[in-house]
């Protein structure tokens, strides 16, 4: 069913993976119907509402809760369920499990829920009564939104992410939306799906695993039947049959598009990689290359040169077949080329793979693919180099042709003969196709030869090469990019966070009351709540001036003269931001790229004018920030500080006016820039310098890492090449194994060598691997411990400053007091200032949990998380009283480390909490994780590639004594054996005695054996002598008596009787002749006079014989190459004779007769093939047919089959056959290969 002709076992698990495959796709395509959609919604909703019911009301919690009696365990149980608890007795809260939202129950008790829509998302808020003073709320999220999106922050619906995040949630029925029920079989809200925007279902994992197993299950199918048809018909139809089912297949998909939604999966968009409408995006180039790979690994099993040799064409016409071929191998050297550098330079993939969390599976994708085209093309110009050299015959000739014909097109497309890419993959076609000549290179015995090893280092370097050729053009360009947007000093970031800070401005009464009333001691204290509230933050990298101004344009106590009509006329020339009070000047000379000039009113109605706050932002030297600018920026906002291993500076009239504090400029350019980009190569760094004008330039820096780029890209390639290379011949392994007619049921046989040799290399994967993960698991430890250190250093120095600004403020001496003096403005500007210092962010906490200051606004301002302490550090601080707490922490989908410390008063009493998040902590722990898996893997790729070569030598020298031994067992007989002389008691010297000891046993019972079998051999010849002898004597017998009785009775006729008889007589002592020349033969074949044989030329004269028989057909199927075997030839045309003369003569007289010959050949031996379609033979004399003296004719001696199989083994062959009853036979010749 699996290992015969037609293989309906593949076909009916290609067919079951296919419907299997449909159905998930038809269950999961309707998931994303509303209707479905929305019973997703109920469902999840239902599902938290019941783990409320079992996890909380039903059990003891609710109890403990209220009694303050939670034991860690159960805190961090609650914290961890999907939905928000809040506790309250009496009105004031005491628990609640999350500090993303807050909520109450003053609007009443709803114990069936009520949607609650807010900033943050939408919400069903249910209230639970659980005694007069003591309440429990509960949100259920429904759905989770942002202001913005970025790696970090995702808005979703709770239910399923790929419901869309703009379906309405609203309390009243509209056309078109869909009721959502509670528990209770309630209706609390209703959704409603835009039509426009509903969400196409993206195949998943589990199907994308069912279609790879199902489209390889079929390739399968598809392979077993065109191997069979090659070897059944010719290669040539096998090899039309593979290219029309690839072709086909994929040209349906081209019209048709792919099936399951596969084509709206990222790998298949435009924007991730297209170059053409043939390639038009990432996961197309990869399904190509795939199909011709499929078709070249076909090719180079069954395309051989000899068969060009001996084509009987022209000479002209063979000259035109080579320079067609010279083009091609030009042509596709030139193209292959030409898609690596579109899969770098027109794809938005990143190669840079020094970066290990840098890498994406998308970079993963683009280097496989390359791999496989690599791969391919590197076949196929093997596949063109074998044709080519068949044609023309001569070496020299063929590189000329090369190089003439590479010239010539690269003149034709390029219009000149300068072209270096072009010129260098020309040059890299001829080394390959030298390289190709040396039979030593090609002859690859197994996976685990040296010559593999060479072949896959080659390859990689080569690509590696040209490979990061384009990656360092492509980087160069993105730098150049850079360089024009530094220039401007323009900060996307800056302009969409300040909508905000104007916005609290314009709001700010304490502002408003200035305006209003200003004077010097009121002066001041705006200053520090400014620097406390709105330069902080991300305005923390400006140098800032406040201007302010009363509705008359009058300055109100400024420390500048500069008038509000001078800005005014600035704003004229400069450009509008994302804020209208903020304006960029790109033209300034003095880093002051920002203006603000904010009207501020008396009221929202915005009709009576107060006067004006003016800001002016000075870029500051380039420094470090934390990564809050990073959680709350857009992901359509690029920070151009983000650009790793960036360092730049920008100079006006030659002069520096900031730069990056993490390398050391010039202070003035003393020498002219000739070009608008000139790039200067050092050996750790690259200088970019870009001439904006004749006043502005930009020194942008890159630390050279071209060696390690390289080093880790060559790593990858050869990695995922040696992969491709297994999996192929994997592949290869199980096509052989079910498509032979004959196997030893092995599904792979790997000698001694190949065992020692892939024992050795799994050892070394296994160690590394196991070295590789202890050295991360030990590294993150460390890293976390020495991250934990340095927060409570950190947190130290905060709590100590914290606690001297309050004794010296008198807020350490009570709860109120505490509040009050954390409440200023002044303390506000502390806790900005000492965040700014220490390069940290800082929360402080009221003794009841609630925010009193943080020096980050915008976390809160844009509801990332409502201003209330984590509940389960709260919980440890103040029910479990600890001095101390670190824990992990996340914000979206951002983890970090974050620390809390109590504040006490003189009493021990605790006033509040301190809080430091270590937002970097992760972000650090991943680059330096990132360092040492990039080394491991450089390291293991450079040990796998010396482990690789290493066991070629350690195993050819550990086998070549077991090959000592294997040769002298081969020539192993039962005449006079050498012994094996061993100077070394090991296992080998163990074997040599056993061997040795064998020998003189075998030459004593060959002694014996021969004698008994001489006497055996001479009973057994004259027990059949007498009896074929006896068969033709008695008619003889008869005969005579017959004619003396004739004679006796003086019969009339007696000369014609005689005559008879005499005849009779004679054909009898003919009969018994030949009887005695068939038992001389069998017994003693004549000297046999081997030589080199071809076969196609012995088939062909032995078909020739039977082309002339009556109502038989006879068919040759020859070889295109010539197979030559060493035997005897006489022997030889006897046994094809005898096959061929039994396989006419089985077919009954009633049938028309149908023999064919085909001659084919496997990887080291040719195999010859008789099939008729007479009657088959019987079940019960199928064990008979070789054995001597037996046989199925009315005549003949039964000795042709057994003197057959004599010769074809004793010329180290085999011979088998295959029957079915009236239906025919098909008999199997199996002789060596002649290797030159």
């Amino acid at each position: 069913m699996f290992k015969r002709y037609p293989y309906k076992g593949w076909l009916l698990i290609s067919i079951l993976l296919w419907c299997v495959a449909g159905y998930r796709y038809y269950a999961k395509n309707n998931e994303v119907t509303p209707v479905k959609m929305a019973r997703s919604v109920e469902r999840n909703l239902q599902d938290e509402q019941q783990e409320f019911q079992q996890a909380v009301l039903e059990s003891k919690l609710v109890d403990k809760i209220f009694a303050n009696q939670l034991s860690p365990q159960e805190v961090e149980d609650l914290t961890d369920l999907s939905f928000y608890i809040y506790a309250y007795r009496d009105d004031g809260l005491i628990f609640w499990n999350s500090n993303e939202m807050l909520a109450d129950c003053s609007e009443g008790h709803y114990t069936s829920g009520v949607l609650l829509n807010t900033d943050k998302g939408s919400f069903l808020k249910q209230c639970v009564s659980i005694a007069p003073n003591k309440k429990i709320t509960i949100l259920y999220p429904i759905v989770i939104k942002y202001p913005f999106e970025n790696n970090y922050l995702k808005s979703h619906f709770e239910a399923e992410d790929y419901i869309p995040v703009n379906t309405t949630v609203g309390i009243k029925k509209e056309a078109g939306s869909i009721a959502v029920k509670d528990i209770s079989n309630k209706v609390v809200f209703y959704l409603n799906f835009s039509k426009t925007n509903l969400p196409v279902w993206i195949p998943g994992r589990i199907l994308i695993w069912i279609l790879g197993l199902a489209l390889l299950s079929t390739i399968f199918w598809v392979q077993l039947i065109t191997i069979h048809v090659t070897r059944k018909r010719s290669i040539t139809i096998g090899f039309l049959l593979t290219i029309i089912a690839v072709i086909g297949i994929r040209a349906l998909t081209y019209v048709y598009g792919l099936p399951f939604n596969l084509g709206n999966m990222p790998i298949f968009s435009p924007l991730l990689y297209a170059s053409s409408s043939f390639l038009p995006s990432l996961g197309d180039l990869l399904i190509n290359s795939l199909c011709f790979l499929w078709i070249v690994v076909f090719a180079v099993r069954n395309v051989q040169s000899e068969y060009f040799e001996k084509l009987k064409i022209a000479t002209w016409l063979k000259i035109v077949v080579a320079i067609l071929i010279a083009v091609a191998m030009v042509w596709h050297t030139l193209s292959f080329s030409d898609v690596i550098r579109s899969i770098v330079l027109d794809s938005r993939i990143s190669f840079d793979v020094s970066h290990f969390y840098s890498i994406t599976f998308y970079t993963l994708v683009g280097i496989t693919t390359i791999a496989i085209v690599v791969l391919s093309s590197c076949l196929f110009i093997y596949i063109l180099n074998i044709l080519l050299s068949g044609i023309l015959g001569n070496r020299l000739l063929k590189y000329a042709m090369l190089v003439v014909v590479g010239l010539t097109i690269i003149f034709v497309t390029t219009h000149t003969l300068t072209a270096t890419l072009p010129l260098v993959m020309l040059g890299w076609l001829l080394l390959v196709t030298i390289f190709l000549d040396i039979k030593m290179l090609v002859k690859v015995t197994d996976l685990f030869s040296w010559q593999t090893v060479f072949w896959a280092v080659f390859v990689c370097i080569c690509c590696t090469i040209y490979l990061q050729h384009f990656v360092e053009v492509k980087e160069v360009d993105t730098r150049k990019n850079f360089a024009e947007q530094i220039v401007k000093q323009r900060d996307y970031l800056t302009e969409f966070t300040f909508k905000n800070t104007s916005a609290s401005i314009q709001n700010d009464a304490v502002i408003k009351n200035f305006l209003q009333s200003p004077t010097p001691e009121r002066r001041r204290t705006i200053n520090e709540r400014f620097d406390a509230l709105y330069l902080g933050g991300q305005l923390n990298k400006y140098q800032s001036k406040v201007l302010l101004y009363n509705a008359k344009g009058q300055a109100l106590y400024n420390n500048d003269t500069a008038k509000l009509a001078g800005f005014e006329f600035e704003k004229l020339s400069a450009e509008p931001t994302a804020d209208s009070t903020l304006y960029y000047r790109g033209y300034t000379e003095d880093g002051h790229y920002y203006l603000a000039a904010i009207p501020v009113f008396q009221d929202s109605s915005a009709e009576k004018l107060q006067g004006y706050a003016v800001i002016d932002l000075a870029i500051k030297e380039g420094e470090t920030e934390t990564v809050y600018p990073e959680l709350l920026q857009p992901g359509s906002i690029k920070n151009m500080n983000d650009e790793a291993g960036y360092s730049y500076a920008v100079y006006v009239n030659n002069k520096l006016i900031t730069q990056t504090a993490d390398y050391s400029f010039p202070v003035h350019l003393n020498y002219s820039i000739p070009q608008p980009h000139t790039i200067y190569d050092w050996e750790n760094s690259s200088e970019l310098l870009h001439k904006v004008d004749d006043t502005k330039t930009v020194f942008v820096i890159r630390y050279n890492k071209m060696w390690l780029e390289s080093i880790t890209l060559f790593s990858y390639l050869f990695g995922i090449l040696m992969l491709i290379v297994f999996a192929v011949v994997l592949y290869r392994v199980s096509i052989s194994y079910f498509s032979k007619p004959k196997h030893s049921g092995r599904f792979i046989n790997l000698t001694l060598r190949n065992r020692i040799q892939f024992s050795m290399l799994a050892i070394v994967l296994i160690s590394f691997m196991i070295i590789g993960a202890v050295t991360i698991l030990y590294f993150s430890y460390q890293y976390r411990q020495s991250s934990t250190k340095s927060l409570q250093r950190t947190m130290q120095i905060v709590q100590r400053t914290i606690q001297q600004y309050l004794n010296d403020h008198d807020g350490l001496s009570n709860e109120k007091e505490f509040n009050y003096q954390t409440n200023t403005a002044g303390f506000k500007y502390m806790i900005a200032g000492l965040a700014n210092t220490q390069k940290v962010d800082i929360n402080v906490y009221k003794n009841s949990g609630i925010l009193s200051v943080t020096s980050q606004e915008n976390i809160y301002d844009k509801f990332l998380l409502a201003r209330i302490i984590k509940p389960d550090a709260y919980y440890q601080l103040d029910s479990f009283n600890k001095s101390l707490v670190t824990q992990n922490e996340k914000i979206g989908r951002l983890s970090y480390l974050s620390g809390y410390v109590p504040v006490y008063d003189g009493e021990g009493k605790t006033l509040g909490y301190i809080n430091v998040p270590y937002f970097s902590s992760q972000k650090e722990l991943n680059y330096q994780i990132s360092n040492i898996v990039v080394a491991l893997i450089n390291l293991f790729a450079i040990i796998f590639l010396v482990s690789s070569l290493l066991t070629v030598f350690i195993t050819r020298w550990l086998t070549r004594t077991l090959s000592v031994v294997i040769s002298r067992f081969e020539k192993l007989s039962l005449s006079k054996n050498e012994r094996i002389e061993w100077q070394h008691d090991d296992e080998i010297g163990a074997l040599v005695k056993e061997y040795n000891k064998m020998v003189n046993k075998v030459e004593e019972s060959a002694i014996l054996l021969a004698q008994n079998e001489r006497e055996t051999a001479w009973r057994e010849m004259a027990k059949q002598v007498a009896h074929e002898i006896k068969n033709p004597l008695t008619p003889m017998k008869l005969n005579i008596q017959y004619l003396q009785q004739a004679l006796s009775s003086g019969y009339a006729n007696v000369n014609e009787l005689a005559a008879k008889v005499s005849e009779s007589l004679i054909e009898q002592i003919d009969n018994l002749s030949y009887i005695a020349s068939e038992f001389s033969n069998f017994a003693k074949l004549p000297e046999a006079k081997p030589e080199v044989i071809e076969l196609n030329e012995v088939l062909s004269k032995a078909v020739e014989l039977y082309l002339n028989e009556e109502n038989v057909k006879v068919i040759f199927n020859d070889h295109p190459t010539k197979l030559k075997v060493y035997a005897d030839k006489s022997q030889l045309v006897r046994v094809l004779a005898n096959i061929l003369g039994n396989a006419v003569q089985a077919i009954p007289d009633e049938r028309t007769g149908m023999v064919t010959v085909s001659l084919q050949k496997q990887e080291y031996s040719a195999l010859i093939i008789f099939s008729d379609n007479g009657n088959g033979i019987d079940e019960e004399i199928v064990e008979k047919i070789f054995q001597p003296y037996f046989t199925t004719k009315t005549s003949g001696t039964g000795l042709g089959l057994a003197m057959t199989k004599k010769i074809i083994e004793f010329w180290k062959g085999k011979i088998w056959f295959e029957t079915q009853k009236d239906k025919g036979t098909t008999f199997y010749i199996q002789l060596p290969l002649e290797q030159e």
